[in-house]
């Protein structure tokens, strides 16, 4: 919490703040600075400090809209110039992307930007720009040099350009896969390393990433079942932040899921020993603080709020029903989405 606190802490007060404990009660004035104070007051009267922020004005926020979607054409245009041998547009290409990763890990709600639909044909250019907020996001989260966090947001951002060598039927196939065409799907991590690997420009951990980005620490990976002590932390968080996009973006395979069923998947998968737990749980934790008092669905169809976040288990908060509460820790019951 202490982590989470710090990263909303400066920003102004969007509007009044009057408490959700106690009816009428005035908290915070419009305009005030978010303090570590104010953060455990608004917390202490069940008001989510996260929706009371307005970190990026309206009309900046619209020109970053536009922003992203200049940068699909760049991300696009620049990797078949790699594909095709051509290393020029690299370096601005990377410029580009450095100011959205600036902008990235100030925006609370970049999640919500990067996460709207995108046309079929431009799927793997938008999950590779969102692969590399993502990575630069959860280094934040756990803390690490903001040097890092670049480096994980190129990382994120190539590591699938491997696919472009894949054959384009297999990627568009509406029916499920053959057993023949997975394995070749496998092949873009090869492809993406033989790729990248003669790039000067870019970090040689970045040809790593393309490589390893699908191995497992419990060794049931591909392309060579590497263990956790084979796969460089930074590679890990890739893996971790490649999931989770690919689970809530909509393409051709999967349907899209919500945040709170794609948390469970990564939080199971960190189980099962297939992704870090030192990485999952704490970036879990910061998406479900951002969800805390918010009004969410069951599985059992029913609504509960969100009352409090288990620092361990931040897939299992615990949630109010009226006048009772349920500890998801306790129940089978899982969160499946928020609320209408």
């Amino acid at each position: 919490m202490e982590k989470v606190t710090a990263d909303i802490t400066g920003y102004r007060i969007k509007e009044d703040v009057y408490s959700n404990s106690i009816e009428g009660l005035f908290l915070l004035k419009k305009g005030s600075t978010l303090t570590k104070k104010h953060v455990e007051l608004l917390t202490k009267h069940q008001v989510n400090p996260f929706d009371v922020i307005n970190p990026t004005e309206e009309a900046s926020l619209s020109s970053e809209n536009k922003e992203f979607s200049t940068l699909i054409d760049e991300v696009k245009e620049t990797f078949h110039s790699i594909i095709e041998q051509q290393n020029d547009n690299v370096d601005r290409l990377l410029h580009t992307y450095e100011k959205a990763i600036d902008f990235s890990l100030q925006e609370l709600a970049i999640l919500d930007i990067i996460h709207k639909e995108v046309e079929p044909e431009n799927y793997i250019y938008q999950h590779s720009i969102n692969v590399g907020i993502i990575s630069a996001i959860i280094g934040k989260v756990l803390g690490l040099a903001r040097k890092e966090c670049y480096l994980l947001s190129q990382m994120g951002l190539f590591h699938d350009i491997g696919m472009l060598k894949v054959d384009p039927s297999i990627l568009q196939a509406q029916d499920r896969l053959t057993q023949k065409e997975y394995k070749e799907i496998q092949k873009h991590t090869i492809y993406g390393k033989s790729i990248l690997f003669q790039i000067s420009q870019l970090d040689i951990l970045i040809s790593r990433t393309a490589l390893l980005h699908h191995e497992k620490i419990n060794g049931k990976g591909y392309p060579s079942h590497r263990t956790e002590k084979d796969i460089p932390f930074l590679v890990q968080i890739v893996s971790v932040a490649d999931m989770f996009n690919s689970m809530c973006s909509s393409h051709t395979h999967k349907e899209k899921k919500t945040y709170f069923e794609a948390i469970n998947e990564l939080v199971n998968e960190s189980y099962g020993n297939a992704l870090n737990p030192a990485i999952v749980i704490p970036f879990t934790n910061f998406i479900m603080r951002k969800q805390l008092f918010k009004k969410v669905t069951l599985s059992n169809n029913e609504t509960a709020e969100i009352i409090f976040i288990h620092q361990n288990e931040p897939h299992l908060p615990l949630v109010r029903q009226e006048d009772s509460y349920i500890d998801l820790r306790k129940t089978s019951l899982k969160i499946t989405g928020l609320a209408n």
